[in-house]
């Protein structure tokens, strides 16, 4: 449902995980970083890197919940190289 409404959660995973943390747990967005980060769990916040990779399986599967074009190719170089770092 965020990425259906937010653009801004579909270009950029930081955006998406606060509008999520505020989603779970009011006024996230007010607590210090270090807090959520170290206490995410206690706190009943999901990890950044579930969120992130949510984002990635729902937008391979829903092609229109993709970020914008410029995001797009962005993230596609960033795959391309990591894929030839993995293969070395």
């Amino acid at each position: 449902a965020v990425l259906e409404k937010n653009e801004d959660a579909r270009n950029d995973d930081m955006v998406l995980y606060l509008v999520l943390c505020n989603a779970c747990l009011k006024d996230a967005g007010a607590m210090p970083l270090a807090e959520i980060m170290t206490q995410h769990k206690y706190l009943g916040l999901p990890s950044f890197e579930s969120v992130s990779r949510t984002r990635r399986k729902l937008q391979a599967q829903h092609p229109e919940l993709a970020g914008s074009h410029p995001v797009q190719k962005m993230r596609a170089t960033g795959e391309k190289a990591y894929r030839r770092y993995a293969k070395e």
